[in-house]
């Protein structure tokens, strides 16, 4: 849209209201003024006699206020622009103000080294100063719970943290380079503070730098800095006019333009049963929900975990998403609106890293590393009232049977524990699988088969009913993470941290192994049409397959050198080889992992690389045809 031009002086402070639509402004010439982002017309606050320093909307956007550099603070109605109070205490210039998440708090920072905290509904002050420095202070700012305020001075160049409830300081003391101009908190309570001609990130808790906080490239002084809602960006600006945008998880990486993507780990994936939506988790701590069709980011990621995302689960209405972390705790979200439904479920003492809703979506069964089952009621959002359920070692695997009548549970020790869904009751004596641990285990469409993933890279599928081993494959070099059956039981797939995953006929004891994640492949779930299979990968990306050219790759021409990249795998130094061991493709380093080659339809994550076939296989050089692919310099322009 076009800029919103102020008539007259310079723009000092901008804050968006909660709704988005709105954005208010303060200048140098006094003007506070509040804006339609959809239409750009605008509303007079008020022309003050002297500059405003700072503005900002309450959290439910009915209130803004505006601190001036006569020393006081305004409140305005926000829809009406009518003045509320003025609030007169600092005896220096006030030059930032921010309200508590909770909007019951506003606080002001001021010239004379003081912060005050004022009751912004009636705008009486809330006693003596809430904290003092002893030196200008420039910039304040809540942590995402209220539970902290943090403020940076202009010559001591230090950030102090206090606790709201106590208004004692912590031990925290930031020290940088520089005047501190700006600081934002992070949903898991970093502090990212403008230093000199960077930025630098630091624990709220404990005052240490972070190992990701050298976020520099500005030629001037950055002078103010903000994270972006889903915590996974930064934008500064410095005072040459310069505006960047920074990758708040990574080391020092710029992003011109926000790339979607988890930047951890993929964890876990998991795909709604009426097919519309794929979930996942990350060690970046955050769930993330795709359209299941096109691969795009339906919203913001879910913030809430303060660790890794090891499990998420979908219940099978399709209304609630569940995410189990190594913070010990598990938490819901609604699937239409993407927000955290109560608060966490807490009672776990370790690690939590398997989830399974039952078949009616009345229980959510969590397991963890502190070998217990806890079982959640959906409808109260509490423990159930039988449980924990014990093992005998750490809970690696929960699932309930599609008919809703048990409840498997795999752990470390080898060993697979039934019970009676809803109940503390064992429905049959446990299996031992091997004396080795088992990692995965899912449930056939009948209810009547269990396979499992084994510490020895071995599959093994169960008859339930007999307590018998029904079938044995091998096959994969490294760990099984994830197995999954198609809906028909026709095909399992699973998922390897060989990088690869494999699809299993069932009936012909037939095996395709599919290529193309740079890393190990950590979880797989079929759609509900059968037609594709999701995975997810530490190489921080989600691919989608296609079932039907997976199988068909078999059975493709040899002489269809095109076909069989499709089938090729990667060398250690970079080839594309096909089945037969012929070089089909290098691949740069910073390509593979992101190289979208069938039977792979659909790769979601910050980077894609497609080959470009022109004119279909005339376009495409292989054998003793390579060299058509190199120019010689002298000869062409090109």
């Amino acid at each position: 849209m076009s800029p919103l031009q102020i008539d007259g002086g310079s723009v000092t402070s901008v804050a968006f209201a909660p709704d988005g639509q709105h954005v208010a402004s303060g200048s140098s010439d006094g003007t506070v003024q509040i804006w339609s982002v959809v239409t750009g017309s605008t509303t007079l606050i008020r022309r003050h006699s002297g500059p405003v320093s700072s503005v900002a909307f309450s959290t439910d956007g009915k209130l803004l206020a505006s601190a001036l550099y006569d020393n006081t603070i305004r409140l305005w109605s926000a829809e009406t622009g009518v003045e509320i109070s003025v609030m007169n205490g600092h005896p220096g210039r006030v030059n930032a103000i921010g309200f508590s998440p909770d909007g019951r708090l506003l606080a002001s920072a001021s010239n004379d080294g003081t912060i005050r905290l004022w009751n912004p509904h009636t705008g009486e002050t809330l006693g003596d100063p809430f904290a003092s420095l002893g030196d200008a202070i420039l910039c304040l700012g809540f942590s995402f719970d209220g539970s902290w305020l943090a403020a940076g001075s202009e010559n001591t160049c230090e950030v102090r943290v206090w606790d709201v409830e106590t208004r004692e300081p912590t031990p925290v003391l930031i020290r940088t380079q520089s005047s501190v101009h700006s600081l934002a908190f992070t949903p898991d309570g970093l502090i990212f503070v403008s230093g000199g001609f960077g930025i630098l990130a630091w624990d709220a808790q404990t005052g240490a730098k972070h190992p990701s906080s050298s976020y520099v490239g500005h030629s001037d002084q950055v002078r103010s800095i903000a994270l972006s809602p889903d915590g996974a960006y930064i934008a500064s600006a410095s005072a040459n006019g310069a505006i960047r945008i920074w990758v708040a998880a990574s080391d020092s990486e710029p992003a011109v333009e926000p790339l979607q993507g988890h930047l951890g780990a993929v964890t876990s994936v998991g795909v709604s049963s009426d097919g519309n939506i794929i979930v996942s988790g990350s060690s970046d701590q955050s769930v993330r929900v795709w359209n299941a069709s096109s691969g795009e980011a339906i919203s913001p990621p879910l913030l809430g975990h303060t660790d890794a995302v090891y499990a998420v689960a979908i219940s099978p209405n399709s209304r609630l998403i569940a995410s189990a972390s190594a913070d010990h705790s598990v938490r819901l979200w609604d699937v239409d609106n993407r927000r955290p439904v109560n608060g966490p479920l807490q009672g776990h003492s370790m690690e939590v890293n398997a989830l399974a809703f039952s078949s009616e979506t009345r229980w959510l069964a969590s397991g963890s590393y502190d070998k217990t089952v806890r079982v959640w009621d959906i409808e109260t959002g509490n423990a159930a009232v039988f449980g924990p359920l014990s093992c005998t070692e750490a809970v690696t695997s929960v699932a309930f049977s599609p008919d809703g009548q048990l409840l498997a549970v795999a752990d470390l020790g080898g060993w697979i524990h039934f019970w009676k869904t809803g109940t503390d009751q064992q429905a049959r004596t446990s299996l031992q699988a091997n004396s080795q641990g088992i990692t995965c285990i899912a449930f056939s469409p009948d209810s009547s088969q269990l396979v499992t993933g084994i510490d020895d890279n071995s599959i093994r599928v169960w008859n339930i009913a007999e307590g018998t081993q029904a079938l044995l494959l091998e096959g994969h070099d490294d760990l099984v993470r994830s197995v999954a059956y198609s809906p028909d039981g026709r095909y399992i797939a699973s998922a390897s941290e060989d990088k690869t995953i494999r699809l299993l006929d069932t009936q012909s004891h037939s095996v395709v192994t599919l290529f193309g994640h740079g890393g190990p492949v950590q979880s797989v779930a079929f759609t509900p049409d059968g037609r594709s299979i999701v995975s997810g990968s530490s190489d921080a990306t989600i691919r989608v397959w296609d079932v039907k050219a997976a199988l068909s790759l078999s059975s493709e021409e040899e002489h269809d050198s095109l076909a069989r990249l499709g089938s090729a795998t990667f060398k250690g130094d970079g080839w594309l080889v096909g089945p037969l061991g012929e070089l089909l493709l290098w691949v740069p380093a910073e390509y593979r992992g992101h190289l979208l080659l069938p039977p792979s339809s659909m790769l979601i994550g910050s980077h894609r690389v497609t080959l470009a076939v022109e004119g279909g296989g005339d376009g495409l050089k292989w054998g003793n045809q390579w060299k058509e692919c190199w120019r010689d310099p002298v000869d062409s322009a090109a």
